[in-house]
């Protein structure tokens, strides 16, 4: 039986092409701006390989789909050493941060899938405890969280900079095990990137695949049987789940 939920945030929770996509060429601009480079074509799409989109299309496995940002840091990094050989993954951290926190600064309502608080609450009312695990950084994921009003149903959040372990760790799997006092087979992992998928299998975890984010139903299915379009359809998921068990 389900007892807990492990969340990811974008592509997830809320719509990732809406969000994170529309946001990496600005950003992008900005960072080769910042460095005296100029924003061309020539320099803009070697960094967008870098993190994962080639010809406008995002890789599941890219960087952009799971990685914190140091890790997307260091792989823009490889690219703008040839120009800036110079340049700390740490400095480049920070400017990404800010780019993309000035981006989502401008958005007033977050595109969700389905309405976030009454799933919640009907999550709560089957007493099914409620996490959110994302790569992004805390500041970004409580205002999420805030904006769509369910931080009050949040009993467990691990961001990349919590100082929790990165999906999919299982170190960061068992610990939230011990937080909620639950089994590993009684923890759903709900994403949409093929790494969410591992993070659950690590730990022992149920695997739930959602079709709404950067992850396809071939890239998904290395990994879960269980794929959903969206939250949309997860209630009826656990509730047919738990019955049967």
């Amino acid at each position: 039986m389900i007892k807990g939920i492990l969340f990811d945030k974008d592509g997830t929770i809320i719509d990732f092409f809406k969000v994170w996509q529309p946001a990496v060429r600005p950003v992008l601009i900005n960072l080769l701006s910042f460095l005296d480079l100029p924003p061309t074509m020539d320099n803009i799409l070697p960094l967008e390989e870098a993190i994962g989109i080639k010809n406008g299309v995002l890789d599941p496995e890219g960087a952009l789909a799971w990685k914190p940002y140091e890790q997307i840091a260091a792989d823009l990094a490889v690219i703008l050493e040839k120009e800036r050989p110079n340049l700390e993954i740490g400095a480049l951290q920070m400017l990404l941060e800010r780019y993309f926190s000035e981006h989502f600064q401008t958005i007033t309502d977050y595109p969700v899938f389905t309405d976030m608080s009454v799933l919640f609450e009907e999550l709560r009312k089957r007493k099914i405890k409620i996490g959110i695990v994302t790569t992004d950084n805390s500041d970004a994921t409580q205002d999420c969280l805030s904006s769509l009003a369910i931080e009050k149903y949040v009993s467990y959040c691990a961001t990349a900079d919590s100082g929790h372990p990165i999906k999919p760790s299982e170190r960061l799997f068992r610990d939230v095990l011990r937080e909620w006092q639950l089994a590993c087979e009684e923890v759903a992992v709900v994403g949409d990137t093929p790494n969410d998928m591992r993070f659950a299998l690590n730990g022992g975890g149920v695997p739930i695949g959602v079709l709404s984010g950067v992850g396809t139903y071939k890239s998904l299915s290395h990994y879960t049987d269980t794929i959903i379009p969206s939250l949309a359809e997860l209630l009826e998921f656990i509730d047919r789940r738990n019955e049967e068990i």
